[in-house]
């Protein structure tokens, strides 16, 4: 899973479907989420791009993409946002959230 900061947010966008996760150190449910992300990587491979983002370390980057609470999983094809999902999810639904958007 690649760190997302402001300088590399656009390269990250522009994949074909990218997942970003919002998170922050002190959010228990966070860490479940990024859990799941791993899993999801390692079944998903090359066909999708995953990246975290720590808002204790990029304080702007949550208001630009409305991410207002953690954790916030975003999905991006080819630069367009089409999927956000704020608070936790399981490991389940963000498997199924990331397989319909590689079907659309």
């Amino acid at each position: 899973m690649k760190e997302i900061h402001d300088g590399n947010l656009k390269e990250f966008m522009a994949q074909p479907l990218s997942v970003l996760v919002f998170t922050s150190p002190w959010c228990a449910s966070c860490k479940k989420v990024i859990s799941s992300i791993d899993a999801l990587s390692l079944e998903l491979g090359d066909r999708v791009s995953f990246g975290v983002c720590d808002i204790s370390m990029n304080p702007n980057m949550p208001s630009l993409l409305q991410a207002f609470s953690v954790p916030t999983v975003i999905v991006f094809k080819n630069g367009e946002q089409i999927k956000k999902i704020q608070g936790s999810l399981s490991e389940k639904a963000l498997l199924r959230m990331v397989k319909e958007s590689l079907c659309l």
